[in-house]
């Protein structure tokens, strides 16, 4: 009788039990001079650190361990083979699939006098173009996983939106509509070969469209003081999908997305923002990978709030300069086939300065740069926002 153990550090399936995301699978198999090799395997602990054990018959045993972490805009999979036998698996453990928070939700692409759009009736116009590069993956910990350091991955996004004010009011603000969608192109050549990951190119991503009320500024002493505006934001997933790839342009699922933005002035050349936004997700039933995942596995991205705060002073008349950031928080565990994850949630702080531009009026230019300080399940690297905004 012989008896191997290893560990495991993702969540997955197992003939219809649920395996927690750290465990030990204890395989013993007996040889002898009439038999095939045969016999059982344990799963030994789950979520609550119970025993649980799920047995089945298995004939020329190998299995394949993969570690998963889940990410705030992206998926990534490092897998490794550990040949126990030879021959054929009869009856296998199903993959981990990956879970990912969507890709189009507004992390830093605002900033300065956010509380501030347009009241009268018309058209605005905002283009987003934004550089994003990711050199390593963070774990659980806020630590860097060794197998992705030195990775090279990149998204270039342009983000187009229109919004539209009506002539309609309500509680004495602006009702408008607004739509949004990204033109994003997706490279990964991680260095490490271990890390294998397949990004899905150039195509378009989801639609983000909502409604909003702008509410007029408060005025004191002849100036505005304060302003905010609430919008009921969805995003559908019409992007470009390929549920073999790691990498996507759509999130494969629904999810909504609203949000309260203010900007408090609390001296003639001073402001500060924020954008507090609530983020629910649906179901997943295709979740992407590269590597097989079991037919029938769905997932649910964990619920979150995250924060855009701005602070900026008036250099000159038309110049703005200040700092920027945001904080994400996940304070919900995302799911597989129904069961929590455990260490899946997704911190991220990070912060930059900033500068906005208003060469004439009814035109502005926006530049900012977000460097990460906290970061956990989730990519670590920089990230530059160009935004051009018209209204007309």
């Amino acid at each position: 009788m012989q008896t191997f153990k290893f560990c495991r550090i993702s969540g997955t399936r197992g003939n219809g039990i649920a395996v927690p995301s750290v465990c030990t699978f204890e395989a013993a198999f007996k040889f002898d001079s009439t038999e095939s090799p045969h016999y059982v395997y344990n799963v030994i602990g789950d979520r609550n650190n119970n025993l649980r054990k799920n047995k089945c018959l298995v004939n020329n045993i190998a299995y394949s361990v993969v570690f998963f972490r889940s990410l705030s805009r992206i998926a990534v999979i490092a897998a490794t083979t550990m040949i126990i036998s030879y021959g054929l698996i009869e009856d296998s453990l199903a993959q981990a699939a990956p879970v990912t928070e969507p890709a189009g939700i507004n992390l830093g692409d605002t900033s300065f006098n956010d509380g501030f759009s347009r009241l009268s009736p018309g058209w605005v116009y905002q283009q987003y173009f934004q550089i994003s590069h990711f050199n390593a993956i963070t774990g659980a910990d806020g630590n860097v996983i060794p197998a992705s350091k030195n990775m090279n991955v990149n998204a270039i996004a342009s983000i187009n939106q229109l919004v539209y004010v009506t002539p309609y009011r309500l509680l004495g603000g602006s009702l408008g509509a607004t739509a949004l969608l990204p033109f994003v192109d997706l490279a990964a050549n991680p260095e490490n070969p271990s890390l294998n990951l397949k990004a899905n190119g150039f195509g378009i991503g989801d639609l983000t469209w909502g409604v909003f009320l702008q509410m007029p500024p408060i005025i004191s002493g002849g100036r505005p003081i304060f302003t905010d505006r609430f919008e009921f934001d969805v995003i559908s997933p019409i992007g470009k999908y390929n549920k073999n790839k790691d990498i996507n342009q759509s999130s494969g699922y629904w999810s909504i997305a609203p949000y309260y933005a203010f900007t408090i002035l609390p001296a003639p050349r001073c402001e500060l923002s924020a954008r507090l936004n609530y983020l629910y997700n649906f179901s997943n039933n295709t979740p992407a990978s590269s590597s097989p995942i079991s037919p029938g596995t769905y997932t649910r991205a964990g619920q979150a709030v995250w924060i855009n705060f701005a602070t900026s002073y008036v250099a000159i008349h038309g110049l703005d300069v200040g700092i920027n950031g945001y904080y994400f928080k996940q304070f919900t565990n995302d799911r597989v086939d129904g069961f929590a994850q455990p260490n899946s949630k997704v911190t991220n702080l990070s912060i930059g300065p900033g500068i906005s531009y208003e060469p004439y009026k009814s035109t502005l230019f926006f530049i900012n740069d977000y460097f990460p300080i906290v970061e956990k399940n989730t990519f670590s690297g920089f990230q530059l926002v160009f935004r051009y905004v018209h209204a007309f």
